[in-house]
This record gives C-alpha cells, sequence and structure tokens, in this order.
C-alpha cells in the first residue's frame, strides 16, 4: 500500500511541476524574459509552432528576439484546460491556449486560439519541455482605427 501512495503522489507532483512549468513559459513570454523561456526546454527542443515553422530552442530564442522581445508589442498567454500523462521520466501535455497580441506601432492585433501538443522530459534540472507542437484552431487579425475595429477572420 506504501509503495501505491508513493507512485500516486510523485505522479501528482510531477503534474504540478509540468503545469507550473508551462505557465513560467507563458508568463516568461509575457514578459519577455528570454532566459526564462531557454530554460523551459531541453537544449535538443524540437517546436512546430505554424506558421512561423519548425526549429529547435536557439531558432526558438532567435524568432522570440526578433518578434517580442525587442519590440513595444504586448502578448497575453493562457493556457487552459491542461491534460497531462505522466509516464516514468516522460510525460505529454495537451492544452488549449488563448493568445492576443498588440503592436502600438501600427495598432495591429492578434487573437489566436490553439492546440499545444507538448511532451516534457524529467532532468536533473527537474521537468523540461523537449517537444511543443502549436495547432492554431481560429485567427483574428485586426487593428484599431479612431472610430472603429477592422478584423478579419483568418481560420477554415
Amino acid at each position: 500500500m506504501t509503495q501505491l501512495i508513493e507512485a500516486r503522489l510523485e505522479a501528482l507532483e510531477a503534474e504540478s511541476a509540468i503545469r507550473k512549468l508551462k505557465y513560467t513559459y507563458l508568463n516568461a513570454c509575457d514578459q519577455k524574459d528570454v532566459e526564462t523561456i531557454k530554460a523551459c526546454f531541453t537544449e535538443d527542443a524540437e517546436l512546430d509552432y505554424p506558421p512561423i515553422g519548425k526549429f529547435g530552442l536557439e531558432g526558438l530564442i532567435d524568432i522570440f528576439t526578433q518578434m517580442a522581445a525587442t519590440t513595444p508589442i504586448t502578448d497575453v498567454h493562457q493556457a487552459h484546460n491542461g491534460e497531462i500523462n505522466i509516464e516514468g521520466d516522460t510525460a505529454t501535455g495537451f492544452w488549449n491556449l488563448g493568445f492576443a497580441t498588440y503592436d502600438p506601432r501600427d495598432k495591429s492585433f492578434r487573437l489566436l486560439s490553439s492546440f499545444y501538443h507538448d511532451r516534457y522530459r524529467k532532468t536533473e534540472t527537474g521537468w523540461k519541455i523537449c517537444y511543443s507542437r502549436s495547432e492554431p484552431r481560429a485567427i483574428v487579425d485586426g487593428s484599431l482605427a479612431e472610430d472603429s475595429i477592422k478584423a478579419e477572420w483568418l481560420a477554415e
């Protein structure tokens, strides 16, 4: 019985650590904290974020730095409905992401809904994301005008 309780406790602790990891990553994106973002991934992480592309960790950092960290853009990432499956020192995760971004330079915005399909690996320093694929579901691009909002639904 003790072993069963210990196994259940270990699984709950792993799930909690993975949820915190995902939230840490998304909050770091919103705070434009490149070092914290980098620390959330394994060195060999694979990422597939359409329509941006497929890349490794360094590619993610380069793209994030260009698109967000060095700009006045404001982003909001919100992950919901996380489903995490622990399998020893690996795990999978499925998340619903709500994303909004605003660029004050041209008053443009994007609202995005997507699914994240993640894989995690337990490392010496804790759980890390080793694979992440975004599956866009709905995209609305628009701009703010003096007396109106113009927006276009881009999802199929």
